[in-house]
């Protein structure tokens, strides 16, 4: 199976790495340290501890583990990759005094992957959320190293092609001597191409933690978006296509029919950031005056701020006082987390179509923590009677915040069973 899969990379990775060229400039970054990707880390001199080396793909998965990376750096030496530049930096900023290196995962080309083992000399490796790359796998397996998989999904998407390719699936999965799934639906999912004991502890994205604003610096960072400092704002978690649209019309709908005092503002926060030219140019064509956050600090007011940056959301959603979570209403599917909104203890809407995250919102439902509706007209409507009714939005914040408390602890459950399987 091996052979094939080297002999498709061969022959696909050209085609995949030249659809991908116009993303890659887009976003920017990945030229620095770019011999990572070919394998060509620093030699890596082994000490008297045992080393760790960790996948986590992107800033979602960085930011789950920061804990459980703190917690495993009192035993073991850490070596962490990622495959984006915003990862790289929340690993500079916020965990990089835990690990012994950093960098980009090479690419999954046996050369490259050879090279790589060579250099970090691995001891266990570990591998976030649904990073299972078949020679990074081939390598560890011959050289009879632990594999672990933690926080494991599989989206809907993903389950769907390896029932198609389940000779493939089974290969892949058999590899793992450990796996500890995000939720009780990736467990069942996982079960049908693994026949061995598959834990669940709950999802690692429980114990993200974030510097909390004072209630100072909630109000600079309003002003900073160009809002007035006691604003209603309306935030939307990592948009996608069409959904500022929505937003913006149920944001028309609340202003018009605003009987109060307050001042009502929009944050939109698209899921990716190069979509800012795209955005700009339609809310120019929508006639709103607008304050781009790429642009710094507000140099006036303003009721609509596009949060075109990237990493920002944890911090931005402080400022919100209800939030809709994107790629959650058809034709998008799968949905973006939740989670960084529960933390905040921010009352939310979401779609029908959070098939990502099917465990998370039917507990958040089961506590009556948030609100799902079913199309656009519900959620305007929604997203119009949450804003004028504050007992509503108690209940939630209050159920949202119980909720999120009683589901943390994963780290350290996940720190036990891995120091207890290594033996060491």
């Amino acid at each position: 199976m091996i052979f094939v899969y080297r002999l498709l990379f061969f022959l696909v990775s050209p085609i995949l790495i030249l659809r991908n060229l116009p993303k890659i400039f887009k976003r920017g970054g990945y030229g620095k340290n770019f011999k990572h990707r070919l394998g060509l880390f620093p030699f890596l001199p082994k000490s008297q501890k045992k080393r760790l080396w960790i996948q986590a793909v992107s800033v979602g998965e960085v930011n789950a583990i920061i804990h459980l990376i703190s917690l495993l750096s009192r035993k073991y030496e850490i070596v962490l990759t990622t495959t984006t530049p915003t990862a790289c930096k929340i690993i500079e900023e916020k965990v990089s005094k835990n690990i012994l290196f950093h960098g980009y995962f090479p690419w999954d080309f046996w050369l490259f992957s050879w090279i790589a083992w060579r250099q970090i000399q691995a001891d266990a490796i570990i591998l976030v959320d649904s990073e299972l790359w078949p020679e990074h796998l081939t390598r560890a397996k011959r050289q009879k190293i632990p594999i672990f998989l933690i926080n494991a999904r599989l989206s809907d998407h993903s389950f769907y092609w390896y029932q198609k390719f389940p000779l493939f699936a089974r290969w892949i999965f058999k590899k793992l001597d450990f796996i500890i799934t995000s939720s009780e639906d990736n467990r069942e999912k996982i079960a049908t191409f693994y026949n061995k004991t598959i834990e669940y502890f709950g999802n690692l994205k429980f114990d993200i933690s974030v510097a909390l604003l004072s209630p100072k610096e909630r109000k600079t960072l309003k002003i900073e978006l160009g809002f007035a400092e006691d604003a209603f704002v309306i935030i939307g978690c990592s948009t996608w296509l069409g959904e500022e649209a929505l937003l913006l019309k149920a944001f028309r709908e609340i202003c018009n029919n605003n009987e109060t005092k307050h001042s009502f503002a929009l944050l939109l926060v698209p899921r990716h950031a190069e979509r800012r030219h795209e955005l700009v140019e339609w809310l120019g064509n929508e006639k709103v005056s607008f304050w781009q956050r790429s642009k710094g600090i507000a140099n006036k007011s303003f009721n609509i701020c596009l949060a075109d940056t990237t990493g920002e959301l944890p911090q931005l959603i402080q400022v919100a006082d209800l939030a809709y979570i994107g790629k959650s209403l058809a034709p998008h599917k799968g949905g973006q987390s939740p989670l960084d909104a529960a933390m905040a203890e921010i009352p939310i809407i979401y779609g029908n179509r959070m098939t990502n995250f099917r465990d998370i919102c039917e507990q958040l439902e089961q506590k009556n923590a948030a609100i799902k509706v079913t199309n656009e007209k519900e959620a305007i409507e929604q997203l119009m009677a949450l804003s004028f009714n504050t007992q509503k939005r108690i209940i939630l914040t209050n159920n949202i915040g119980n909720w999120f408390k009683h589901n943390q602890g994963i780290s350290e459950k996940i720190y036990h069973f891995i120091q207890n399987k290594l033996g060491y």
